[in-house]
């Protein structure tokens, strides 16, 4: 079985700071034909992927000993504000004990919630898309 806490997602070389989920969905894009060879009988055929994933974090602050290896709510905010190529960036998918996947991803939302509730913490999400291939590195 495969704990959660050995899934981790890598934005620039980095991971984000304080993360409590990592979502990774993938959709299969299909195109339909019909032939008079097939009798009249759809076929289906995968043409490519849709790659999407998403980031929850407890919104955080680094020590300057982890700026090295870790994103801040700041270092996140900033790439989410990026333009052009820029914004395209390098991304891998971890598991311990499985394949790395890897590809470019270019970020397509970033949210912060946060409460006036004494104690309540900040949480930042962050959706990401690949804008290309998503193939296995390792």
């Amino acid at each position: 079985m495969i704990e959660g806490y050995n899934i981790a997602i890598k934005i620039n070389g980095k991971t984000v700071l304080g993360r409590t989920q990592e979502n990774l969905n993938i959709s299969a894009r299909t195109k339909t034909s019909i032939t008079k060879d097939d009798q009249g009988v759809a076929k289906e055929k995968v043409t490519g992927h849709d790659v999407t994933l998403k980031v929850t974090a407890l919104a955080s602050i680094p020590a300057s000993g982890e700026t090295a290896t870790k994103l801040g709510r700041d270092d996140v905010i900033a790439i989410a504000l990026a333009k052009g190529d820029s914004a395209v960036l390098p991304l891998q998918y971890l598991c311990d004990g499985c394949s790395t996947y890897g590809g470019n991803a270019i970020i397509t939302n970033y949210t912060e919630d946060s409460s006036a509730e004494v104690d309540s913490d900040t949480t930042l999400n962050l959706d990401l898309k690949i804008t290309g291939d998503f193939d296995i590195v390792t």
